[in-house]
């Protein structure tokens, strides 16, 4: 988890970032499975996908422009 937030801080604050977070474990949860989908919330695109046991892989999200690959398991 700490890889997600390091790679993001410098383009989101703290609370968004937490949020996302939260967003991405119920979408990937829901929707997911172990096959990547792309998802959004607000203006933050994001693809993600359920490892099981709770846990979800985040491949990238865009900022802006630009697309922070992540490859964090959170």
């Amino acid at each position: 988890m700490n890889k997600f937030f390091d790679y993001l801080e410098m383009d989101l604050p703290d609370c968004i970032i937490r949020e996302l977070l939260s967003y991405i474990r119920r979408f990937a949860a829901a929707v997911a499975g172990d096959i990547p989908v792309e998802g959004k919330m607000g203006s933050y695109p994001f693809c993600a996908s359920a490892e099981g046991e709770g846990r979800v892989r985040v491949h990238w999200v865009q900022v802006g422009r630009e697309r922070i690959a992540v490859d964090a398991v959170v």
